[in-house]
């Protein structure tokens, strides 16, 4: 084996391990990411005159504020900016008319500082 082929090699290898590492430990990614466990966000279509109207909801569990951008997997560009005090709920519509019944949301929050 040549010394390009190793190196390929090599690299597929250290891919394949990143991969397994990234899927054994999604709670590492997603703190990583910025996302805070006690802010959780739920979208949903809601049926109006012509199509759905995508709704994302933030909810704070948090004691402290937060604030998240959100986005769907429908409409993943723009990020909306929700922020929430402890224990208040959040509502944004991303997509009015929608012909999707289906929708998931993505979010990355953190902690607003006191002050």
């Amino acid at each position: 084996m040549d010394l390009a082929g190793g190196l390929l090699d090599s690299l597929r290898v250290a891919l394949l391990v990143l991969g397994f590492a990234s899927a054994a430990h999604p709670v590492a990614a997603d703190s990583a990411a910025g996302n805070v466990s006690c802010a959780s966000v739920t979208a949903s279509a809601r049926p109006q005159a012509y199509g759905h109207a995508h709704v994302v909801t933030l909810e704070n569990h948090c004691s402290r504020a937060v604030s998240c951008e959100v986005w769907t997997d429908v409409d993943p560009s723009p990020h909306y900016t929700l922020s929430a005090k402890s224990g208040e709920t959040a509502e944004v519509i991303t997509r009015a008319g929608s012909p999707s019944r289906t929708v998931e949301a993505g979010k990355s929050c953190h902690l607003v500082s006191a002050g």
